[in-house]
């Protein structure tokens, strides 16, 4: 019997290496969060916070800003300001964890999609009233990976 007893524990403990070899895969995918829905990783601590950065008005017309993303699940940067018009958005994925950001304007969003490392993708939108609007990765938000939008009045 003490055979059968010692081949039972080797199954068991090959069986939670596998497991636990299976769950660190997934972390190495979506990053130390887990992915979407994910239960997220503790917020950094509060520090003093960055003046927002202006969007530049092109000869066109349209306000223009780049963002990254990083392997330390945060925007930068993470407020931008522009006045009502059309702005656009350059996502620079600058890590290897994988991101999508949506600017959400109203009830409307618009997205990257999946962002893999070293990848980039414009987002345009247009806002004609000032206010406050989110741009967060939606793997990451429950990490605090957001960004906002700061539309000022014009004039």
């Amino acid at each position: 019997m003490t055979a059968r007893a010692g081949s039972g524990r080797r199954r068991c403990g090959v069986l939670a290496i596998g497991l636990l070899t299976a769950s660190l895969a997934g972390c190495a995918i979506w990053g130390p969060e887990g992915g979407p829905g994910g239960s997220g990783i503790a917020a950094p601590t509060a520090t003093a916070t960055a003046a927002p950065l202006d969007a530049v008005l092109g000869a066109d017309g349209i306000q223009r800003v780049d963002i990254s993303a990083g392997d330390d699940l945060r925007l930068r940067p993470d407020r931008v300001r522009a006045r009502p018009g059309t702005i656009e958005f350059v996502f620079h994925n600058a890590g290897n964890t994988p991101h999508a950001v949506e600017v959400s304007v109203g009830s409307a969003a618009t997205g990257t999609g999946n962002l893999n490392g070293g990848e980039s993708q414009t987002v345009r939108v247009t806002v004609t009233e000032p206010g406050h609007y989110p741009y967060p990765c939606v793997y990451h938000v429950s990490s605090g990976m957001v960004g906002t939008l700061e539309v000022i009045a014009a004039g």
